[in-house]
Parts: C-alpha cells; sequence; structure tokens
C-alpha cells in the first residue's frame, strides 16, 4: 500500500489561492463524484503514475502529458499519490476534498527529490466571446519571479504590457481576461525586458476558452518552457529552442580564444584567462568553432540541451589546446538561507587535483584539471574563508580570507592561469 500523509502547509496555501481563484471550494457534505486527473509538468521524471485511496488512476504520463479524467467520491478526504511509473514510493501525497459535480486537474511539477504539486479547479465559467480567460502558474521555482507577454509576431516588447506580471517562483496571478488570437509568447525575468527566458511563436488563444499557463523549467535554472493547459481539455507544449552558453580561456601564455557556437559568436579574440557572458544559441544547431592564438582547433559539435546552461572551457598548453565541456547547473539552492558553490580546475602545467575549502570544511575534493566539482552548499550571508589547495604543495594556491556568499545564490570559484603564475576568480552565476 502507498503511505499517504497530509498535505503540507505551503502546498495548502498554493491549493487554496488557486481554487480561491477559481469560484472556492464547497465543503465535506457534498455528495456524488469529482472528476479528477493528472498533468505532468515535471522534466525530471521520465514518466508519472496517480493514484487516488491507492488506487491508480493514470499511468505513464511523460513530461507535458495529462491523464483521463477518473470519477472519485466527492465531499470526503481522498488520498492523492504521486508515484514513479511503476514505484509504489510515493513522490508527493496530499489529502484532498473535492466537490462534486467538478473537475480537477493536479499539476506535478519540481526538481527530482522535490515534487510539489497544484490542485487546479476546471469549474470557471466562460470567458465573454472574443476573450480568453488566462492564469499563469509560474512552477520554474528556480527561474524567480518572471514577467509574461503576449504580443503581434513582430512587436517590440519596448512598449509591451505584461498579461502578468512578477509571478514568483511556484506562485499564480488569477484569471486575466485577454482578446481572443494568436500571439507570440515571451517570459522575461521579472521587471527586465532584456532577460529573455522564452520566445515562442504561436499561442492561439480561443474565444470563451479558459486555460493556464505554466511555465516549466530548463535544465540550467535560467530559461523555462511552458505548458498551455485548456480547461477540461488538452495540453500544448511550448518549448524553448535556446540554450545558453559562454567560453572560459585559460590558455597558458595568455592564449588569445575566439569562440563561436551555431554561428554566433561567444568569445572574441579573448585574452587568457578570461570568463566570457553567457550567449544563447539554437539547441538544433551546435556547429563550435574555436581558435586559439590564430589556429583552428578541430572539435565536434557539442551536444546541448534545450534550456541548459554550459560553459566551453578551453585551457590547457598553446601547443595542444583542450575543450572541456561543463553542465552549468544554475538552479537555485533548495533552502534559502544557503548559497552553491562548486570549483572549476583550468589550470595549465598543474596535473594536481584541487581541493576547495569554505572555513576548513571540504566543499569540493580532487578536482581533476580541466574538471568541474559539483556543486557544495555553504551558509549563505556569512563571512567565510575561501582556500584552494593541491595536495602537492604546503601553501593554498588561493585564499580568500573573508568572503560573503548572498544566500540563495548559485558561485563558481574558477582556477585559472599556468602553474607558474596560477589566478582566480570568483563568479556569481545567479
Amino acid at each position: 500500500m502507498i503511505s499517504v500523509r497530509r498535505v503540507s502547509a505551503w502546498a495548502a496555501v498554493v491549493v487554496g489561492a488557486l481554487l480561491a481563484a477559481c469560484g472556492g471550494q464547497s465543503g465535506g457534505s457534498d455528495a456524488g463524484t469529482a472528476r479528477i486527473r493528472l498533468l505532468n509538468a515535471s522534466g525530471a521524471y521520465a514518466s508519472l503514475d496517480f493514484y487516488v485511496d491507492d488506487v491508480k488512476k493514470n499511468s505513464a504520463l511523460g513530461y507535458g502529458a495529462i491523464g483521463d479524467y477518473a470519477s472519485v467520491t466527492a465531499g470526503t478526504s481522498l488520498s492523492t499519490v504521486v508515484t514513479n511509473t511503476g514505484s509504489t514510493s510515493a513522490l508527493s501525497t496530499a489529502g484532498r476534498s473535492l466537490s462534486k459535480d467538478v473537475a480537477y486537474t493536479v499539476v506535478a511539477y519540481g526538481w527530482q527529490g522535490a515534487m510539489k504539486t497544484a490542485l487546479l479547479e476546471e469549474n470557471v465559467s466562460a470567458a465573454d466571446s472574443g476573450k480568453t480567460k488566462l492564469m499563469v502558474l509560474n512552477s520554474a521555482v528556480d527561474a524567480g519571479s518572471v514577467d509574461v507577454y503576449l504580443t503581434g509576431s513582430d512587436e517590440s516588447l519596448d512598449n509591451a504590457s505584461a498579461v502578468a506580471a512578477s509571478v514568483a517562483g511556484g506562485g499564480t496571478v488569477g484569471y486575466t481576461s485577454v482578446a481572443s488570437g494568436t500571439y507570440r509568447l515571451r517570459v522575461t525575468g521579472a521587471g527586465d525586458k532584456n532577460d529573455l527566458r522564452l520566445d515562442v511563436a504561436g499561442l492561439t488563444l480561443a474565444s470563451t476558452q479558459v486555460a493556464t499557463l505554466l511555465v516549466t523549467p530548463g535544465s540550467g535554472g535560467v530559461l523555462v518552457h511552458a505548458l498551455f493547459v485548456t480547461q477540461q481539455g488538452g495540453v500544448q507544449a511550448f518549448n524553448n529552442s535556446l540554450g545558453r552558453a559562454r567560453v572560459v580561456a585559460s590558455v597558458a601564455g595568455n592564449g588569445k580564444v575566439t569562440a563561436s557556437l551555431g554561428g554566433s559568436t561567444l568569445l572574441s579574440g579573448g585574452t587568457s584567462p578570461t570568463i566570457g557572458a553567457y550567449g544563447t544559441f539554437i539547441a538544433s544547431n551546435t556547429a563550435l568553432q574555436l581558435v586559439v592564438n590564430g589556429v583552428p582547433l578541430s572539435v565536434a559539435a557539442p551536444a546541448l540541451a534545450a534550456g541548459s546552461d554550459t560553459t566551453l572551457l578551453v585551457w590547457g598548453d598553446a601547443a595542444a589546446p583542450q575543450l572541456a565541456v561543463i553542465n552549468d547547473d544554475n538552479r537555485l539552492p533548495t533552502l534559502s538561507s544557503n548559497a552553491k558553490l562548486r570549483l572549476v580546475h583550468a589550470v595549465s602545467g598543474l596535473p594536481d587535483a584541487l581541493t576547495l575549502t569554505a572555513d576548513f570544511s571540504v566543499v569540493a575534493g580532487d578536482v581533476l584539471p580541466g574538471t568541474a566539482s559539483a556543486f557544495g552548499t555553504v551558509t549563505g550571508g556569512s563571512s567565510l574563508r575561501l582556500d584552494v589547495s593541491s595536495p602537492l604543495s604546503t601553501a593554498a594556491l588561493y585564499t580568500l580570507s573573508d568572503g560573503t556568499l548572498s544566500a540563495r545564490g548559485v558561485y563558481t570559484l574558477f582556477m585559472l592561469g599556468d602553474a607558474a603564475h596560477p589566478s582566480a576568480a570568483l563568479r556569481k552565476e545567479r
């Protein structure tokens, strides 16, 4: 049997807000039946199953898939459980009391090990003729607060107004009446029209339609995707076609690096050591051109996913430079009091594995040349001593005696240069 526990206080607040936006919830004295189904809005799981009172109602739902409605008894406390397909171990559990003759969709979202659910009550009256009622749910918690724009295909955002502004991660903006039509959907960081997170065309809002737009996370934690859910209808996915990448150059002798990805220049004549800014690329075209000190470097096109963040590390001896493709997990820390920190070892001519400590506790150990450690966590907002050391040296290669990392910040400590003159750069990613 699948164990059941009461929904957390946080989830109860989200569910309550959604139900309030949809017209309220009846008490426990109702008789009759309700209908319920699951929507998988989590890209962290290959497929999900959905149980109500230990009875499987939906099965094998991949990302963006929605189950058929199942009839359940209304007015009683029901246990709803989401599991990996074929498993009986709960990823999320909640107790729910549903109203008779009402349809509901449970939205499952969140990263692996941190699944959350929200309940959509699909009993909202139709929009006026020529209008659509649209609600926005930001399930991309790591992306932070976002603004959502619906515009014409060639319309600039300069004078556009958001249909939903400052939608916090895990939060919603209730139903807004929007003129029916076909729109270009853009999502930006809250208050910054230049911080583009999603740009897709072809979102059609039908006359009298009621719908929910779900903002869902990309794997890098910054870019997002979207799901458009019609009340008591289907789901349309609007996946990001872009990823983000940057070039970090650490070629010995201050080697100069030029790099382009998919025809877009990421770094032009950058003198090592240098850390380039993120630029976007089209995920279907990751042809990579690298030139080091005027000499082309033959490299294969890296496999990069839409929605991802990537560091292209060009490093090593000038006579034989190397490329390392590093996945950048720029998702925010799970706990708001923590910061994330990792180490990248790109010191040419230093074969030793490096160790990063914070207040003498190991955050990253045995980091080999041309690699990045996994992210560790430290307490944010406090003064820390950071040291990078090699087992073959009695003195630290780098010491920061009084560093402060912001709570909920994401940081990378780069060790760059060459063995004779190593340098360090602490970069705040988020």
